[in-house]
This record gives C-alpha cells, structure tokens and sequence, in this order.
C-alpha cells in the first residue's frame, strides 16, 4: 500500500470510526448544531442507564457507511488488564491489523495481505485517539466508557423506549454529541438487549447496535450530513486470555519493534532430527554440532541424481584438519576431501581459510536483530515465538528473508539435556518459492557416544592398525557394570600415550575398542589406531598430527614404560587406576569373544560424558550436532543444481577393502 493509499485509508478510517474517536468528545450546547439535535436529559421515570462494559472483551462489528454506500468490518479485542487492544480490519478490498500495546508504548500497522507492518511510538500514532490518550510521551489506555463514549461524565443519555433490532429486545438510549475538531454535532443512538432478553453467553444487556447520524460543517462552510450504522455481533465478555489476537501475523517482520523477551543462547553442542518440508517434499536430516571440537556430522538421504549416488550418506567435518569425509553408509564406500567453503557448517575465516560456523551463526541468530512475538502451538506444543529478518541467505546481499523460531515454553518437560532450551519448529521464508518448514525433534545437548564419528571406513588397509594390550586385575565386575565409561576412560588413556612434543592424538583416530578377559583374569583391550588425514584442508591452522607408525611407537613406549594408565572414575566408587600390562602391546586382533561389540557406524545412543570429564585430556572427545543453518543451505544450494557438496567418488576415494 503507497503513502497517498494509506493516508486515503487512514481519513476514511477515521471518519466510519468516529463512535469511538477522540478525547475532545463532549456536548457543548453553545456550538452544537440545534437542528441535528438538543442534548437529551434523562426522565425521572427512566430505567437506569446502559450497563458498564468489562474492561476485557471481544466484539465483531459491521459498519455501515450509509451516506458513502459501503460497509466495512471490525474485529476488536480489548483487554485493559494488559494494556492492549487489537483491531483486525476489512476494508474495500484490503485487510489490516492495528495492535495498540499500551504496555510497551507502540503502535503496530500491518497489511495483512502482503505481510508488512510498520511500528511507530504510540503516544506519536495518530490513531491513538481511538482507544487512548497522550501525556507527553506517555500513552495511557481509555476505559471502555471513554472510547465508547456512554456513562461518561459530561455525557447526558435518554432511555427513548424499548423496540426491536434483528429479532432481539433491546433498550434504547440517546445522546447528542458534539466533536469540534471536524465541527459535527451527532446523535448517538444505542441499543443495549433488555434485561429479559437471554443472551448467548448467559450475559445481560450486550450492545447490539449503534446508530450514529448528523452533520458536519465541511472546510468551505457547507454543511454535510452523515449517517453510520454499527452492527455488534458475538460480543464476549470472557475471551480468556487470547494471545493470537494481539500478535502480529505469522511471518511478518515488524522492524524497529521491541522485543521484550531475549532470544535462547545456543550451547557449543547439540543434536537432532528435523524434517524439512518444502513445497509438495518432506525430507529428513539428522545433525550434529561440537564446536569445541570442531566437529560437525550430518545425516542424509540424497534426492535425484547427486554426485555421491542416491543411497543415505554421511559427512564427518574435521574442521582441526580441514577433512570433510563423505561415507556411503550402506556400501561403506567414503571420499576425503577438502571442506567446502559453501558448506552451511563453513564461514570464511579470510579468502582462502574456512572455520566452523559458531554455535549462533548456525542457528543464523548472529547479525540479525530477533524480536520476541509471543505464543503460537506447534505440533499441539506451546511455544515461543521469535522472528528476525536477514539479507544474507543463501548468500551475502539476497533479498530479504524471514526467520522464524519457536522453542516449547519452560514449563515442557524433557528427556534430554536443555541449558539452551528445547526448540520445536524453524520457519525460514526467503521469497521467490523459496519457503521452508523445519520440525525439529530429538534436540539434545548431551554428547552421544563418541564411537559416531567413525571414520574408519576412509582408511585403507595401510592406513590403519589394530592392537592389543592387557590390564592385569581383579576389575571384571567394575568393568562389567560401567562398560561405556571404562571404554572412555581406555580412550582418554591412549589419546595421553599418543601424545608426542605436544601433537595430540586426535580422538577420530581410535575407534572399536572391545574388551575380553583372559583366563588369568585380565582385561584384553583391542582397538583399532588410524593413520593422519589423508590431506589438510583450507583452516587457517591445521592442527599437526602424527603418523600411524610414530603414534603406535609412543603408545608401546607408554605401555612398556608402565605409563599407559586407565583411570575408570565411577560415581560413589573410588577410582580404579589400571595400569596396562607391560610389554603385552600386540600388533593384530587377539579378542576371541567381544564383550562388547563395535558400535554400527552412525549409531549413538543417550548414554554420555560430560564435557568436564572428556576434557581432562587438554583434548575434548568430539561428538554431537549440528544445525538448522545447515539444512536450509543445503537444499537451497541442491535445487540450485547442486553448487553445495562435494565432488564425487574418484581415483582419488580412500575406501576400506579390509571387512
């Protein structure tokens, strides 16, 4: 709507509104018009006076323009108990929504047919005559009374009889008004259902009609008569608390608003299941994010034709090394490759180095200003609801898109860890079909098992090495019980032992630890030890690694040093300190019956460690999810004809030929 419609919009408006207009209102014998009307002064035989309206309700009204042949309808929500009130407008043709927020001091305008809203001060709206006054800059709400204007001091009311209007007995009382802003001297009659009469709602004496009708002396001195009919329908005195009506559309980004309630700060990890729903398509993604380990994985099923194939695929991010590695998850299949600069994991350092995304630009709150727009149910749970607006999807100076989060309110339960909170459903409307619907299930900020990344399918026979070695003790039943922090504590004992001049080991290089017990007793620990990345990638600092063969030669010196030490820490247990076996590091597989088996790639399960625990090593254990940020890049950039992703299997794949 241009400026010269909504000034046209707004003059007409205000004059069908003109029952509920202005705090200059008020009978003034001296300038009214007497052949428009007198005043009135009430008989002494009268029935009392029109009832007082609750200060909370809500109303539809039809009003008829008869001296301009049109109509125009209001639905209204007044709730003096929170300082608001709501207005939803059809009008020739258009359709708005004005939200005064006493509360806040703000006027919102939104054109409900294209989704644009403007905010402006109330104590400065030009509107706020309707249903409020101005003290300076303070906008104060007018009681039902005052905007109505009956029962009001200044105001005298004539019961006149008691007559019918649509079918329904009803009292009438009149009044002549005066408003010297616009020089019109009006009768206000209104229709009030008689006390017998039995309303819908059980509610005595509801408005039913008003009918207001007079003359106005226009700008050249002529005078204009004019005649308004207000019908009042499905007039509720105990809407409840109806929080809809006093937030602004879904979708629609109102700039300049306040937000009065600040936006979840993201943890430095989490995982979850969404599904996207994209025009006719839903798909499904599952997503893990480790920022203090620079670790990112996520799960797929590829549509159409794509480069890697069509079966579900898996792609482990090393952001240490720059390695992304692609796994068929089926056929075991897996390329290593540079991490993407148009990955939606990957900010650009500088020109020429990637990062991972921080936890906040993955859930794209960073460099956008999120306002709070209240309560909506989504996937029958209460929410709240923030929305943002940002030019820089899919890529630096797009059009606008809108982005729109909701998070169950606080008082939902979870099974899962939640310091962030628990989010249900993402919103993200970029124009031009561009439409995405994210539900979000299974979020969960703890770390799952660390055997997920298993990366061990991207090194071939040569690049790989599987060992044995023994912890001598009487532990089998402590082990037993606590079999996944034992194999934690194995974990975090050789990442230690492979720890030379300050190189760490990183974690992705040891997976499969299984255990059995020899017959003296002993803890048999297998596992099985990676070669370094294949390639370094583009981070600005790669973190140096080791070789296989220098990493296998520190951990037997560890072992046959007597420095290979794993701490298993159970709660309200004294630590078991069990120092492997010297010399019994053994090249090969020596487990005979595997206490427990290797983990299916991919699989993870709500058994965690908490990041205090894996941190010990000066080393954090990776693990966990990965973002929403991610999912809407990525089926962008594939209906894009496929510019995100990696390249496909090549003589260059490092795939695993050892079963």
């Amino acid at each position: 709507m241009n400026v010269e419609c909504q000034i046209k919009y707004k003059k007409m408006k205000d004059k069908i509104f003109a029952l509920f207009i202005s705090t200059c209102l008020a009978f003034s014998a001296g300038q009214i018009d007497t052949s428009v009307c007198t005043g009135q002064i009430p008989g002494p035989n009268d029935p009392p006076g029109p009832p007082s309206l609750p200060n909370v309700f809500e109303v539809h009204v039809e009003a008829n323009i008869n001296n301009r042949n049109y109509t125009s309808e209001y639905h209204i929500w007044y709730d003096q108990l929170h300082n608001q009130v709501a207005t939803h407008v059809d009008n020739a043709g258009t359709r708005t929504e004005d939200l005064y927020r006493f509360d806040t001091n703000e006027f919102y305008h939104v054109d409900r047919d294209n989704g644009i809203c403007t905010v402006q001060p109330l104590f400065r709206s030009p509107q706020l005559f309707l249903f409020g006054t101005a003290t300076g800059d303070k906008a104060t709400m007018k009681t039902p009374n005052q905007f109505l204007h009956f029962n009001e001091t200044g105001i005298q009311q004539k019961w006149i009889n008691q007559t019918v209007v649509r079918g329904i007995t009803c009292n009438l009382w009149r009044s002549c008004l005066y408003w010297d802003s616009i020089k019109a001297t009006m009768v206000v009659d209104w229709y009030f259902s008689a006390p017998s009469w039995t309303t819908s709602r059980l509610s005595p004496q509801l408005p039913v009609r008003a009918h207001v009708y007079g003359k106005t002396v226009m700008q050249n001195g002529k005078k204009r008569p004019f005649d308004h009919m207000y019908e009042f329908a499905d007039f509720n005195p105990n809407p409840g608390r109806h929080t809809s009506a006093y937030q602004t559309p879904t979708g629609v980004y109102c700039p300049r608003a306040k937000n009065i309630k600040p936006l979840p700060t993201p943890s430095s990890s989490f995982h979850f299941t969404a599904e996207i729903i994209f025009g006719q398509s839903i798909s499904r993604i599952k997503e893990w994010y480790d920022n203090d380990m620079n670790l990112v994985r996520y799960d797929y099923d590829p549509l159409g034709t794509q480069k890697y194939g069509t079966l579900p695929l898996t792609q482990v991010h090393d952001f240490n090394t720059g390695v992304a590695y692609i796994i068929d998850s089926l056929r075991g299949n897996c390329t290593a490759t540079p991490i993407s600069n148009t990955g939606f994991d990957v900010r650009n350092a500088d020109p020429t180095h990637v990062r991972i995304r921080t936890s906040k630009e993955f859930f794209y709150f960073d460099k956008a200003a999120y306002i709070y727009e209240g309560q909506r149910s989504v996937r029958s749970i209460k929410s709240d609801v923030w929305i943002a607006q940002r030019n820089d999807w899919p890529v630096p100076n797009s059009p606008n898109s809108t982005w729109e989060w909701y998070f169950a309110t606080p008082n939902y339960t979870s099974n899962f860890i939640t310091v962030f909170g628990n989010p249900t459903r993402m919103v993200l409307d970029a124009g031009l079909g561009q439409h995405y619907v994210y539900n979000i299930y299974d979020y969960n900020e703890r770390r799952p098992m660390i055997w997920s990344y298993d990366i061990g399918n991207c090194f071939n026979y040569t690049e790989r090495q599987d060992f044995s070695f023994k912890l001598p003790g009487s532990y089998r039943k402590l082990v037993n019980g606590n079999m996944e922090l034992f194999r934690y504590a194995v974990l975090r004992a050789i990442v230690k032992a492979g720890t030379i001049n300050k190189i760490n080991l990183s974690p992705l290089r040891v997976y499969n630890i299984q255990i059995d017990y020899a017959d003296n007793n002993d803890i048999i620990v297998q596992f099985t030890l990676l070669d370094k990345a294949p390639q370094l990638g583009d981070v600005s600092n790669p973190k140096p690694e080791n070789s296989l063969k220098v990493v296998a030669k520190s951990i037997s010196g560890a072992i046959n040093g007597g420095q290979l030490i794993v701490r298993l820490q159970v709660p309200l247990v004294p630590p078991a300190n069990m120092v492997a076996r010297q010399y019994s590091l053994s090249p090969g597989k020596m487990i005979k019956d595997a206490y427990y088996k290797q983990t299916k790639q991919g699989a993870s399960t709500s058994t965690g460690v908490s990041g205090g625990a894996m941190a010990g090593m000066g080393v954090a254990l990776l693990v966990v999810f990965f973002v929403i940020g991610v999912a809407a890049t990525y089926f962008y950039y594939r209906r894009q004809g496929g510019a995100f992703g990696p390249k496909k299997f090549g003589d260059e794949d490092i795939t695993s030929s050892d079963t």
